[in-house]
């Protein structure tokens, strides 16, 4: 059985790590760089509030965790700044239109047509309880806008050893973040736990010491 206590500082890991590499990029002071700190940080504020709910553990679990996700939501629209950050303006307008319009019927979807149901496992997990339709467009949502901006960032970071690592722990959060999202087998959630920890704990490594070494022009 899984303590309540572990899975509380799972996220409460996730999260300082993550608003601390945010934070790593955020005062490089330019973008692409800073948008996606920023984006980086947001989705430490949502695994706090989802480590919050687990150990809390509200009697109502809607609210709290919808709270959690809005955080994550304003993490993707930091992200596709960053992606398409030297895009031209009118093109920047469009594609930050479609994303609005993107989030706008996923939210709608998960909150009146098919709304979610959060909650816990016999061993104490949180599950978010999303429909399979809610799922695909969490997932879209992460995958299709974190990689293109991990590709903007680590091409621009100017130590080939510090850019390679970089893509390699951020793949893993989001391969583990996918999982997170999707899966509701505790087994398989433990296991994707450890992915989860070591993309952290490899990031805080390979960033975490001295200045991250990036273009600036």
């Amino acid at each position: 059985m899984l303590s309540n206590l572990n899975v509380v500082l799972f996220f409460l890991l996730g999260s300082g790590i993550f608003a601390f590499i945010g934070f790593k990029f955020w005062s490089l002071k330019v973008n692409p760089f800073r948008d996606f700190g920023i984006a980086i940080a947001m989705f430490g504020l949502a695994f706090l509030g989802w480590g919050l709910v687990v150990g809390l553990k509200p009697t109502e679990l809607a609210m709290p965790v919808a709270l959690s996700v809005l955080p994550f939501v304003l993490g993707f629209l930091f992200l596709v700044s960053a992606a398409t950050f030297n895009w031209q303006k009118n093109n920047k307008i469009l594609i930050f239109s479609i994303a609005i319009v993107f989030l706008a019927a996923l939210f709608v979807l998960r909150t009146v047509v098919l709304p979610s149901d959060p909650h816990f496992s016999e061993n104490g997990l949180l599950y978010f309880g999303a429909q399979p339709e809610v799922l695909i467009l969490y997932v879209l949502a992460f995958g299709g806008a974190f990689m293109p901006a991990l590709h903007v960032i680590s091409t621009r970071i100017t130590v080939w050893r510090q850019a390679a690592l970089t893509r390699i722990f951020f793949n893993l959060i989001v391969l583990g973040g996918v999982i997170l999202m999707v899966s509701e087998n505790d087994s398989l959630q433990v296991l994707n736990s450890y992915i989860l920890i070591v993309g952290f704990v490899g990031l805080l490594f390979n960033l975490g010491r001295g200045k991250i070494q990036v273009e600036t022009k």
